[in-house]
């Protein structure tokens, strides 16, 4: 009886040992099975990062880190397309922010194959980034036209068909009559300034009880403004500053152009009610596309006109 119990309790001790070391077996082979495909996924990681030759830059300022954000998504897009690997490097906190120049220097340092950059001013003035050789990384610049800059391309509005949307949107907001300033300090600079004043005047014809001008600087303490319509972002945010300091009855309806974080910020307040800016997703394959146009023909478009989108505010 004792050695029919010893075989019994011999028997289970065996099956115990059995079951342990199967799922001992199990385990390792699960975890051996995981660590081999997170293997097998960053070698075809690493593979497809190394078929990618080259290297293009979104970059600008913090204040259009939002704008370029989206600029980039369009350009990473078109990435796998043109064998890229597209970095965005802007600036993360207005502490951080640095000059576009740095900003610059850092697609030399990095020896970029192109950059695609938010210029702020036309009076912009920049030492062109080069690579290894000496040679210029081809720039494509949206935002403002800086003539001082040697962008092989220059993605922006178009000022006819910007003018004709500020028409239709200032009869809407207005209906068939009302006060309206078109606000301007730097008209003498504008691209195609009088394509946007004429295409804005051909709008409003059918409209003779909209009374309206064109002014460099206005006061808000004038009477009857129904509307003001700044015509270029620096205008827009000094207007919505300004309006946001007056009492509620006399604030004025604003309609604005830009796409910056300060923009945004004032259109969420409903200090401004629309604004009117360009795509940047599309500006991002327009971008990308141009810099490869260059790459093999040599050349690329001098200027694009970027499509025109209207936001508006929900209070």
């Amino acid at each position: 009886m004792k050695k029919l119990m010893h075989n019994k309790t011999k028997t289970i001790y065996f099956f115990v040992a059995f079951l342990s070391l199967s799922l001992i077996t199990g385990i390792v082979f699960i975890l051996f099975s995981f660590f081999r495909m997170k293997s097998l996924q960053n070698e075809k990681k690493y593979n497809s990062a190394d078929a990618r030759t080259y290297h293009i830059i979104v970059t600008g300022c913090y204040e259009n880190q939002l704008f370029l954000s989206q600029v980039y998504q369009g350009a990473e897009r078109l990435s796998d397309t043109y064998k890229a690997v597209v970095e965005q490097y802007v600036p993360s906190s207005q502490a951080e922010d640095v000059s576009l120049q740095k900003l610059m220097d850092y697609a030399s340092f990095v020896n970029a194959d192109g950059v695609i950059a938010y210029i702020d001013s036309p009076d912009t003035t920049l030492e062109t980034p080069r690579n290894d050789e000496g040679v210029n990384i081809p720039l494509v610049t949206t935002g403002q036209y800086s003539p001082n800059l040697p962008q092989i391309s220059f993605i922006g509005l178009s000022y006819s068909e910007l003018g004709r949307k500020i028409a239709s949107e200032t009869v809407e907001a207005l209906g068939t009559e009302g006060n309206v300033r078109f606000v301007g300090s730097d008209f003498s600079i504008f691209i195609n300034y009088s394509n946007l004043t004429n295409s804005i005047q051909s709008g409003l014809k059918a409209y003779p009880n909209i009374n309206y001008s064109f002014d460099e600087e206005i006061s808000l303490l004038e009477d009857n403004i129904d509307l003001i319509v700044s015509l270029s972002e620096k205008d827009t945010i000094k207007i919505a500053q300004r309006v946001a300091e007056l009492p509620d009855d006399l604030k004025p309806k604003v309609i604005g152009i830009g796409g910056n974080e300060t923009c945004m910020l004032y259109l969420d307040k409903g200090i401004i009610k629309e604004l009117f800016a360009v795509n940047p997703e599309r500006i991002g394959e327009e971008a990308i596309s141009e810099l490869f146009e260059f790459k093999t023909k040599g050349y690329a478009n001098s200027y694009i006109a970027a499509d025109v989108q209207v936001t508006r505010s929900q209070k």
